[in-house]
């Protein structure tokens, strides 16, 4: 065998190698994808699973400030935006969402195809401001849409809304949410506003990243106003989210604080 044949075998087997390698990492890389996968949809599945009482409260964080939150009562969605995926949906019963729910329509809080199918799937009325609901308009149903306004509740069934006006880049509403003896408020990604006159159970606050106008101090004040049992940080970095932890731990020693990984679901008791 000449030098030159014994170069171009070893060229080929470094190249099979590599090949092989990359292939073993593409398996790798997909499983992990699957598992990942399968997580998300068993998480969702699970959430509405869980038998609740009164004052008990799941929920499944989605990122950015996007929540279900669901009680004996039935579920909420407020600002999926794009990340509940098609077949995510599957897993949601019929009947068990009440309504959804949209701060704004920056696009980490509003995703309109992800809107429709939500809306296909659960036939749940939305609760929005204005923009929204007239790029809704041609695809729902004119009794399914709710226009939101600032300080004008919205009544149904057990559940009662009432829309804060928020300090954000454009407009943006806020939400106190009361479903029987639960109160619930979501902060979207606003900056701090008066909330004196307001209390929750469990307050859903924003602590920065991407917003310009959320802040762990802004989360703080409103927390401050709330009182509320327990906060959710949304809506921020992993830093940020540990700077409110600590704010509130030297402010307010009696409340819980949790700090959601995506996905992931917590159950809580509000007694």
């Amino acid at each position: 065998m000449t030098m030159e044949n014994r170069g171009k075998i070893t060229k080929s087997l470094a190249i099979l190698i590599l090949l092989g390698f990359c292939f073993l990492e593409t398996l790798a890389l997909d499983k992990s994808m699957r598992e990942v996968k399968s997580m998300k949809t068993e998480e969702i599945k699970n959430l509405f699973a869980y038998v609740l009482g009164e004052k008990e409260v799941a929920f499944q964080y989605l990122g950015y400030s996007g929540v279900i939150v669901r009680t004996s009562h039935g579920a909420i969605i407020i600002d999926p935006a794009d990340k509940i995926r098609s077949e995510d949906l599957k897993n949601i019963p019929p009947g068990s969402v009440k309504l959804i729910l949209f701060t704004h329509d920056h696009y980490d809080h509003f995703h309109q195809a992800t809107a429709l199918a939500l809306f296909q799937v659960t036939q749940a009325p939305i609760f929005a401001e204005a923009s929204i609901i007239n790029r809704l308009r041609r695809e729902v149903p004119a009794e399914k849409l709710f226009v939101a306004e600032t300080n004008k509740p919205f009544n149904l069934d057990n559940l009662t809304v009432k829309p804060i006006k928020g300090a954000h880049v454009g407009p943006i509403l806020l939400f106190h949410i009361k479903i029987m003896d639960i109160s619930l408020f979501h902060g979207g990604d606003s900056d701090y506003v008066p909330l004196s006159g307001l209390s929750a159970d469990l307050a859903f606050l924003p602590t920065g990243d991407p917003s310009p106008t959320a802040s762990p101090s802004a989360a703080l004040k409103m927390a401050l106003d709330l009182k509320p049992r327990v906060i959710v940080a949304i809506h921020g970095s992993a830093r940020q989210h540990k700077e409110l932890e600590k704010l509130v731990q030297e402010k307010l020693a009696q409340t819980r604080v949790i700090i959601p990984a995506a996905y992931a679901i917590e159950k809580i008791k509000l007694e």
